[in-house]
């Protein structure tokens, strides 16, 4: 089971909510909905480890004239990526009513 740090996992829960439009812009614009700011560098450096990992896949969506004829990557998470967020859900759930008490 591969190990993912707190990035990571947010990244891998932004694509799931895109569903089919995970491109890069639209994880990051939806990562900073949620206040997490992130640079491009830092972005596309976790969905290259997140890729490394067989933790997401990709495809090359369309040419866009909006994008300068640039096709854009989209991405989705691969089966052992939803196995990691079920994980670390269940790690965060055991946690969280381990310690609901002391963080009241």
């Amino acid at each position: 089971m591969n190990s993912i740090g707190e990035l990571e996992h947010l990244i891998l829960l932004a694509i799931a909510a895109l569903r089919d439009d995970a491109g890069a812009l639209e994880i990051r614009r939806r990562l900073e909905a949620e206040e997490r700011a992130l640079t491009r560098g830092a972005l596309y450096r976790a969905l290259d480890r997140l890729g490394d990992k067989a933790l997401i896949e990709w495809r090359v969506d369309e040419p866009e004239a909006e994008r300068g004829g640039h096709a854009r990557r989209i991405y989705r998470l691969s089966e052992p990526g939803r196995e990691a967020v079920r994980t670390r859900r269940a790690t965060l759930e055991s946690l969280w009513a381990e310690a609901a008490e002391a963080v009241r």
